[in-house]
């Protein structure tokens, strides 16, 4: 068994006899030494108190230990100050202090793990809008917060200065999608303590150098140990310099480029022992701190040339005793732990361990690991370097517990010495001093002081490093769990129009199916819809803003009763924790009761006697089949248009079948729905035969000469037109047909028909007037003719009795004599009235 372990036991023993006691005996003592090593270099120790992962919860307690930040870190606070304010409480103000002393600076603040507010203040993503910021790097002179005390001036005032203190506020505005949780966890990325000593400079400032950083904790007057840096019972200020030197040596790396030897990065909490955290800080370089004389020695590990050479004339007889071996259960043969990982969002993270064949092959085969964390090391290739130093550290086995005399006390705690020992084969072997005690001896002049030694095997080997050993770090795979705030957004909603009947049937409306794909989270738990209309009908911005309609646990919405113009609707998911997705949008063009009609489908025609029986598919608008017509129109021309026919009938919109008078041409349909839009046109050509033959009687003709009463209407180039299209036009013939004697006649009338669009100028026009199968842009013409007859049975040069005028397309009477007449009718206020051909067909049957 080692004696180190004895040693240490019995120097902190009687120090701590000796500090109770005081006189002659503490001088005593204060001449002997020993090493306070790194706890992970202490293998019977109990297991270390530094905590690697209490750094990253920020707290809320009434009384908390401060911590001191010692180079880069990521950590929580305290919240000392919590208050919420606006008129629903919607503003939470929280004041977070990070360390007990002036920090180089704050950077990133991350919430429950990330980033909201960036090193230069932004705030990202959800949060933005949501967070502001203060910061003080705790300068004992610093200010108040100066928006806490504008927004809160009652509750936070000028003398709350926090001095000394490095602090965060923040205001956060209430968001269920951006704290779905409450107040996150807060966290902060630090450059740590400002203002430590660099005796190589004389300067104060940032350092992550570790020695520098124990010098500075121990000097602390008021959370170390008050050792003061160059003090008579202090640190020395040589063998800190050398320490420091060491740290920042430069080592090459494996993936290229260098890193100084040993850093120290991380926090320390006062709340340890000043035993724990001395042990935490040396832990980061490998390195011990010899007590000797009342002075503090802080050694980097490295490889010290000796200076010392003692020998059997050193020692006293019988003074030497040699341990070979440690105990089995305190060898190992590789090393692995754990190290504080930026890679890993400053988590704890397992270093590539450190392992060796030959001490394998040497303990029978059998692995035996010894744990070694690291929580001031952030650097993988470090701990790499640190684990090499533990494992051939340990695997030099040999204690020498040396008797001497006088001449030995020239050796002294932590430094390399070189033995000579003919017997046991040592020739300047090289040991470490690792404790140096007095003997109290009996001789024959009486009591002597003399010094014990307890060295231990070292070698320069156990310091050396090559890049070729590093192993490459990679950081541990992150989770794919979805983060409470990654809420999937559903697919881009489909839009489409649809009519409705009102309830109880008296009405029509305009709706909105809204359809998406659900979102790819089987967290989702509801559907927001919200709609707003952009533009109205006539294409002019509305302003107006977005009406929420409603949650669903479907992918589909109706939105009723919407009106013309242009809407954008959007759609979010929400998970069962209410966080919602970015809303995604689509526009439609909502046209409401102003879209025409769809066409007629299956226009079919059948004869029966004098009658054109016309059927069609039911009208697929429901404004058609509630309140609107089906129009039929006819043209004795087989290529007609809208324009070109004239009206013969009208059904309902929700018939199906019009008995109508057969007439040879073209029967053109359309259906017209409750707001007087007509869709597109649907026709079917008849030759208007039928199984009994007719003979013609008599005929009229109107055209060219146009002769008769006339009203509104007037003659231009051998056609009629209105005179004031805002008024009906009206033509009587100037005698009508006497048949002699009561007679069964058919009476049929043959028109063509055009309309005009004002400004159209009929003298550009070169080809005659029965060419023209159009007028200039008359698609959307509502013009019509139609011819009316009265009829007697008396003689009309008497004094006839004559029946009221009625509408005339094809009709079988007995009568003596008819008169007709026809009018001319412009429902559209651009076009006129062309009236090209009028004539009036009397037959019978043959």
């Amino acid at each position: 068994m080692p004696f180190i372990v004895s040693a240490v036991t019995a120097i902190a023993g009687a120090i701590s006899g000796v500090l109770a006691a005081g006189g002659i005996g503490a001088a005593l003592v204060r001449l002997g030494g020993t090493l306070l090593l790194s706890y992970a270099s202490q293998a019977l120790m109990p297991k270390p108190k530094v905590a690697l992962q209490a750094r990253t919860v920020t707290v809320r307690e009434p009384v908390v230990p401060r911590d001191m930040v010692y180079g880069r870190a990521r950590k929580g606070g305290v919240i000392t100050f919590l208050h919420a304010s606006g008129a629903k409480d919607q503003y939470l103000h929280l004041v977070i202090v990070l360390a007990a002393h002036r920090v180089k600076s704050i950077g990133a603040i991350w919430f429950d793990g990330e980033m909201a507010v960036g090193a230069g203040g932004t705030v990202q993503g959800r949060w933005a809008g949501k967070i502001t910021v203060e910061k003080r790097l705790g300068a004992e002179d610093q200010a108040a917060f100066a928006s806490l005390m504008a927004n809160v001036p009652t509750k936070w005032t000028a003398a709350h200065r926090l001095a000394g203190c490095a602090a965060l506020y923040l205001r956060l505005t209430y968001d269920a999608d951006a704290f779905p949780g409450g107040i996150p966890n807060i966290t902060v990325d630090l450059e740590g303590k400002n203002d430590i000593l660099d005796p190589r400079t004389g300067l104060r400032g940032y350092s992550e150098n570790p020695a520098l950083c124990l010098a500075d904790y121990l000097a602390h007057p008021a959370f170390g140990i008050g050792a003061g840096i160059g003090a008579a019972d202090g640190i020395e200020v040589e063998s800190l310099i050398e320490a420091a030197n060491i740290c920042d040596e430069m080592v090459p790396l494996a993936s290229g480029g260098s890193e100084r030897r040993y850093s120290c990065n991380g926090v320390v909490s006062l709340a340890e022992s000043p035993k724990t955290i001395i042990e935490g800080l040396l832990s980061a370089m490998a390195g011990r701190v010899a007590v000797q004389g009342g002075n503090w020695r802080i050694h980097a590990g490295a490889y010290r040339l000796p200076e010392v050479t003692l020998t059997a004339d050193d020692v006293r007889a019988g003074g030497l005793v040699l341990a070979t071996r440690v105990s089995q259960s305190a060898n190992f043969n590789g090393v692995r732990g754990q190290f504080v990982s930026p890679e890993n969002d400053w988590q704890p993270d397992d270093f590539p361990a450190y392992a060796s064949e030959v001490y394998l092959a040497e303990d029978g085969g059998e692995r035996k690991w010894r744990d070694l964390p690291l929580p001031f090391t952030i650097s993988a290739a470090m701990a790499q370097r640190l684990a090499k130093i533990e494992l051939e550290r340990a695997r030099r086995q040999m204690t020498v517990k040396l008797s001497g005399k006088l001449a030995a006390w020239r050796a002294g705690v932590g430094e390399t010495v070189m033995l000579s020992y003919a017997r046991w084969g040592f020739a300047a072997k090289p040991f470490e001093v690792q404790g140096v005690s007095l003997d109290l001896t009996a001789s024959g002049d009486g009591a002597l002081l003399l010094p014990e030694l307890v060295l231990r095997e070292t070698s320069p080997l156990v310091y050396d490093w090559s890049a070729s050993e590093e192993a490459i770090y990679a950081a541990a795979p992150r989770t794919t769990l979805p983060g409470p705030a990654d809420v999937p957004a559903p697919g881009t909603p489909h839009l489409a129009e649809e009519m409705y009947e009102t309830r109880g049937g008296t009405g029509v409306r305009t709706l909105i199916r809204v359809t998406w794909v659900e979102a790819p989270s089987d967290f989702v738990r509801d559907y927001q819809i919200r709609a707003r209309r952009v533009l109205d009908k006539d294409g002019n911005a509305t302003g107006e803003d977005w009406i929420t309609l409603g949650r669903t646990d479907q992918t589909s919405w109706e939105i009723r009763d919407v009106k013309p113009g242009r809407w954008e609707v959007a759609v979010k998911s929400l998970s069962v924790i209410g966080v919602s997705s970015p809303y995604v949008s689509a526009e439609i063009e909502i046209l409401g009761l102003t879209a025409p009609p769809a066409a007629l489908e299956s226009l079919t025609i059948q004869t029966a006697g004098g009658l054109a029986i016309l059927k069609w598919l039911p009208s697929a608008d429901l404004d058609v089949r509630i309140g609107g017509r089906i129009v039929i129109r006819h043209s004795a021309a087989l290529t007609a248009t809208w324009a070109t026919s004239t009206s013969m009938d009208e059904v309902a919109g929700s018939d199906a079948v019009a008995l109508v008078p057969l007439k040879p041409g073209t029967y053109l349909v359309r259906a017209r729905d409750n707001s007087g839009n007509l869709g597109p046109v649907a026709s079917v050509v008849t030759k208007g035969a039928q199984v009994l033959p007719f003979a013609p009687v008599m005929s009229l003709t109107a055209e060219p000469g146009w002769i008769g009463e006339k009203v509104n209407v007037a003659v231009e180039g051998g056609a009629m037109k209105l005179v004031d299209i805002g008024s009906e036009g009206r033509f009587t013939f100037p005698a009508g047909m006497d048949f002699g004697a009561l007679r069964r006649v058919r009476l049929r009338s043959e028109i063509d028909v055009a309309a005009l669009k004002l400004g159209g100028l009929i003298d550009d026009r070169t080809a005659l007037i029965d060419s023209w199968l159009d007028v200039d842009d008359t698609d959307g013409a509502e013009i019509d003719v139609i011819v009316e007859a009265r009829s007697t049975d008396d003689d009309p040069a008497g004094t006839p009795l004559w029946s009221d005028w009625s509408r005339l397309d094809s009709s079988e009477d007995e009568v003596r004599a008819v008169e007709l007449r026809a009018r001319l009718i412009s429902e559209s206020p651009d076009y006129n009235v062309l009236l090209l051909r009028l004539r009036i067909h009397a037959e019978e049957v043959s």
